[in-house]
């Protein structure tokens, strides 16, 4: 090898080492433990404390009062059917809010029956004092909170629109869904 060539060899090499070691030339620097801890998710639940019960509550109604059975019920406009029962909330999380609604995808209508015209509606009370909103936050964990839903026949339905058609309510249920923040 001639003396220029080594000497290239010796320049690169010199240069790779110098790169290499760049990372080791280094300003003062110091860092400190933090105070941390696991961070775990919280829980969002309702159960029912007791089965719940549908009941008549039309506005001049001529059935009995008591319990019925909305698969024997024959529907009319003005007809209201509300259904209670008590749930058991776990809210547990910084920051939760979440709402008690009817699951619109539990409610099933055949013919010319609608959502507008057989609308589904939910009220929730803790102790008797309305929830605004049928909100649900973390200081509603373990409470027991009263939910009616209501499905009502809107007594404006023309006609006979909705004759012999149906709202089924077999697989109905009560959602308690998380609020998105805005």
């Amino acid at each position: 090898m001639n003396r220029t060539t080594k000497g290239a060899l010796a320049a690169g090499a010199a240069g790779v080492l110098l790169l290499g070691g760049a990372g080791s030339f280094a300003l003062w620097s110091d860092s400190e433990g933090v105070q941390g801890g696991t961070i775990t998710a919280g829980d969002l639940d309702i159960a029912p404390v007791s089965q719940g019960v549908w009941t008549d509550v039309s506005p001049g109604s001529v059935s009995t009062a008591g319990p019925v059975d909305p698969a024997t019920f024959r529907m009319v406009p003005g007809d209201v059917l509300e259904y209670r029962a008590s749930y058991r909330v776990t809210a547990d999380g910084e920051n939760l809010r979440a709402v008690l609604t009817a699951d619109p995808n539990s409610v099933t209508r055949t013919g010319e029956l609608t959502e507008a015209n057989t609308p589904v509606t939910v009220t929730s009370t803790y102790n008797g004092t309305p929830l605004a909103g049928n909100q649900i936050t973390e200081a509603d964990n373990g409470r027991v909170v009263d939910v009616v839903a209501r499905v009502t026949f809107v007594t404006t339905t023309p006609n006979q629109v909705g004759t012999n058609d149906s709202v089924n309510l077999s697989g109905f249920r009560i959602n308690l869904q998380q609020s998105a923040r805005t």
